[in-house]
């Protein structure tokens, strides 16, 4: 038995492929899905990126603590931006144990420090870490 190709047409169903209205939901469907997704990463860089600012806020706290511990004088009323100027620039106790010892927060950029203000505290003679980003004690 031959089988020639109008044979195997008649044998076979129709298989005409996707019909313009399918490819269209197909495409809605995978639009909304990327739409989530590129949703859910903005999110995500916003928490990690308000870890970091955290992380540099925290850091900025310690090296004040130590500081003031130390009896350096760095701490401008009511300027928490000249405060954190003067650790970034460093500051040395002129008297105790830790007379000459300087102390400064790590290299930071303008744009971290800014983002770590945000959770960072003058409360009196204190820098303080703030974990909620509030300002009150």
């Amino acid at each position: 038995m031959t089988t020639t190709a109008s044979n195997f047409k008649k044998s076979c169903p129709s298989a005409s492929g996707m019909s313009l209205m399918e490819l269209l939901v197909t495409i809605v469907i995978l639009s909304i899905v990327m739409s989530i997704t590129i949703m859910s990463m903005g999110s995500t860089r916003q928490a990690a990126e308000d870890q970091k600012d955290k992380r540099n806020a925290q850091e900025i706290a310690s090296v004040a603590a130590m500081a003031n511990a130390a009896g350096a004088t760095f701490i401008v009323p009511d300027d928490e931006q000249a405060t954190i100027a003067n650790l970034r620039d460093g500051i040395a106790p002129a008297t105790g144990a830790f007379r000459g010892r300087t102390f400064r927060i790590p290299d930071m950029h303008d744009t971290e420090i800014k983002g770590a203000m945000r959770f960072l505290a003058l409360n009196n003679s204190d820098l303080q870490y703030r974990q909620d980003g509030s300002s009150s004690p």
